[in-house]
């Protein structure tokens, strides 16, 4: 698996370094903390030694070109790669990178279904609501779930906790009635109750 080397923080207040010459040549076969290269910046000289055993495959920075801190310099193969590999390499390491910043944006998009039952009562339960939430955390909507086969909406009768209160997995929410049955409806998970969206006596579906 392909290691990549980065130009070292080399001082307090370095930003970038220039590489003077490299003791290695792609193809070389180095060993861990082997000097790689020497670097020159306007406070110290030094070399940089290689993080891991294996092949250098790679030279990304040529001698007298100057880098920020931080960006990649070199390349270095598992000790089975060559320099002929060169070629599938760039391939490999933008698969490697990309799948990164895709990850980080999904799982916000979970945490968006909470406009479910009517918006108009929202209001009125987000300004008491919101200082709660706002450090509670990600939050767990509760649904108005199927009471029956044939039932399409159910009436909310009675609130059993209100906003602010502790409840426990499967501790009773809330009574719904419908034309076939009333019943509880328990907490799905143990938190706090940020918001109530439907006001008692209102049905919904």
């Amino acid at each position: 698996m392909p290691t990549s080397v980065s130009m070292p923080a080399l001082g307090e207040s370095v930003t970038e370094g220039t590489v003077t010459q490299w003791l290695k040549n792609v193809g070389d076969t180095v060993e861990v903390d082997e000097p790689l290269l020497e670097v020159s910046t306007d406070k110290v000289d030094t070399e940089i030694p290689s993080p891991v055993a294996g092949v250098l495959t790679k030279i990304l920075v040529d001698e007298d070109e100057t880098v920020e801190i931080g960006a990649e310099i070199a390349v270095i193969g598992g000790e089975g790669e060559s320099a002929d590999e060169d070629g599938a390499e760039p391939a490999a390491e933008e698969s490697a990178e990309e799948p990164e910043p895709e990850s980080a944006p999904e799982p916000q998009a979970a945490e968006e279904p909470e406009p479910e039952p009517e918006p108009a009562p929202e209001p009125k339960a987000g300004s008491d609501a919101q200082a709660s939430s706002s450090d509670e955390g990600p939050t767990t909507s509760v649904t108005m779930p199927a009471l029956g086969e044939s039932v399409t909406e159910g009436t909310v009768t009675q609130w059993l906790k209100s906003v602010g209160d502790t409840v426990e997995v499967d501790e009773p929410l809330l009574e719904v009635s419908t034309d076939k049955v009333d019943t509880e409806i328990p907490s799905p998970v143990a938190g706090v109750l940020t918001k109530i969206l439907v006001d008692e006596d209102e049905t919904v579906e």
